[in-house]
Parts: C-alpha cells; structure tokens; sequence
C-alpha cells in the first residue's frame, strides 16, 4: 500500500513548516518511501484525500493540527461510506491543541507520533457524523474523529483567532486564556433536543459536547468515559450555572472529575438531535461555524487507523 504524507506547512502558527526537514527524515526512517502533498488553504486535504483515494487503496498520513486532521478524515467519505475500505489514516500532531492523540494514550509531542509510526498496528474506530443547517440554511454534513461540540467551545476558536501573536503561547496555556476570556462573555442559550429519536426536551445551556475521543481544548477531560470503538457518542451538556459556577467547574474539566457534578448531563447516546432560536456556535473538532439545528451520529468501527 502506498505511503502519502498530506502536510499543513502553517500548523501550529508555521512551526511545522519549520520542522518539516526533520520529520521528513524521520518519516523515511520509519515508515519508508512516500509521497507528499502540501496544503495551501482550508478545504485542500479533503479534496487532495478524495483525489488519492479514488485511485486506490493508501495509507494517508496527516501532518499538522486537529483541523488537517479533520479534513483528511472528510476525504475518507462520500455519503457515509468509505471511498477506499482498505485504505488507513494516519497522523502526526504539530498543531496548536494536537487533542485526538491523548484519546490514544500518546504523549503531546510530534516526536513521538513519529515514533509510533515505526510500530504502529491497525484498528477501527468509529467515526461521528453531524448535519446541520448554517447561517444560508444550507444543510451541511461533516465527519468527526475526536469532538464535535456547541456553545462555548466555538466561541473559544473565535478567540483564539483572534489573539494574533498570543498564539504562540503554545496549546494548554493558549486554550485555558481564551476560555477563561470567552466564558465572561458568552450566555447560557436556550436548545431543545432528542436523544436517540425519543421526545423532545428543553435546557438552556452555554456548553454541549458529542464525544468520541476524551480531550478537546488543549489537554480538558471533558469527556473521561469515551471510547474510540464502543458505538457511542458521549453526550454532555452543561446545565444552566452562574459565571463563577462556571469558572469553578473549570478545573474539574481539566481532570476529567466533572462528570460527578450535579451540574453536568452525560449519557452514552447512537444519535442527539438539537435545535434552537438563536444563534448557536458549533465546533467540529476544532473548526468552528453556526448552525440553527443539528443532528449528531456515530458510524461504528468504520475507519482503519494505524497509529
């Protein structure tokens, strides 16, 4: 099977078209020969991925944040069924909060994921699946490897868009400002939704998440019972609380010992339907945009990754 490494040269505000000589190396050691493809703006690994695919079976590695990471896995896809079945994903984080490689047990650095490259093994993991209609009420579709989440954590990437040379601050420090900045701004809004198809309830909330992986937002716990190949999406939502309720919730996050709060909804769900009258942020696995409603999924044990 073919090697082909898709590269974001600006993840991680341009260090890994820095370190990219180094990688390069160390790739060749590791997995041997292989091609490689340069992205040059957002929406160019999908299409680079589905381009690939289309003629044969390879091994993608994806070389950048959770965004690429994201992209790529869109590749994979064509109205829920995979271009190539035998085609394998894999990955090595030089992005900002590189989350999905703690949901493996990796440690947050780019050497390593180089490493376990050399020994990698190939399993199947689920993958999740959101629709949602945006602000031109066009109904979009996008798949998730780790979290798909509403509310506060696409507020979060607004501002950390918006931090200009703070990026640089590195990923834990950087998402913990931005949030910290974030909540002090961002409501509690009102949602109905659905779990699993049955009737339909109301909440207001400032935070909802469909987990497949545990980590988002720079190394938070947010979800501690997730499993990459149960089935399931672990649903959580943050039931309405102040501003400092919020804030002392924060550090639970961190450590995963949130689930224990009076305050946090959790249930292992196949589908979570929401909708709402204003105006809701979303974010799929690091990327954000807005949506009027939405429905979540999970496709199981459907994609190979070796890693």
């Amino acid at each position: 099977m073919e090697n082909i490494v898709i590269v974001n040269p600006i993840a991680g505000s341009g260090r890994t078209g820095k370190i990219w000589p180094q990688i390069e190396l160390s790739l060749k050691k590791n997995i041997g020969s292989f091609k490689v493809k340069f992205t040059a703006g957002r929406g160019d690994a999908t299409i680079i991925t589905r381009q690939i695919l289309e003629n044969g079976p390879a091994r993608i590695v994806a070389i950048g944040g959770d965004g690429l990471l994201n992209e790529v896995l869109n590749g994979f896809f064509l109205d829920d069924i995979l271009i190539s079945s035998e085609s394998c994903l894999s990955f090595v984080m030089t992005g900002t909060g590189c989350d999905f490689q703690r949901a493996l047990g990796f440690p947050n650095h780019w050497e390593s994921g180089l490493e376990n490259l050399k020994k990698s093994e190939t399993r199947k993991i689920d993958i999740g699946k959101v629709i949602y209609s945006s602000d031109d009420k066009k109904e979009k579709k996008r798949y998730f490897i780790n979290i798909a989440s509403f509310g506060l954590s696409g507020a979060v990437d607004q501002t950390i868009e918006k931090l200009g040379m703070l990026k640089y601050l590195g990923g834990k420090l950087l998402f913990l400002c931005s949030t910290i900045k974030t909540i002090f701004t961002y409501p509690n809004q009102s949602i109905r939704y659905s779990i699993d198809g049955k009737k339909w309830s109301e909440i207001r909330t400032r935070l909802g998440v469909l987990a497949n992986g545990q980590f988002f937002g720079g190394g938070m716990n947010v979800a501690p019972k997730a499993e990459l190949d149960d089935g399931f999406l672990d649903l959580l939502i943050l039931k309405e609380v102040s501003l400092l309720n919020l804030l002392l919730h924060l550090p639970k996050i961190y450590r995963g010992t949130h689930l224990f709060s009076p305050k946090v909804f959790h249930l292992k769900v196949k589908r979570f339907d929401v909708t709402s009258l204003e105006k809701i942020l979303l974010d799929i696995d690091g990327e954000a945009s807005f949506f009027s409603e939405a429905r979540f999924e999970i496709l199981p044990k459907i994609l190979n990754i070796k890693i």
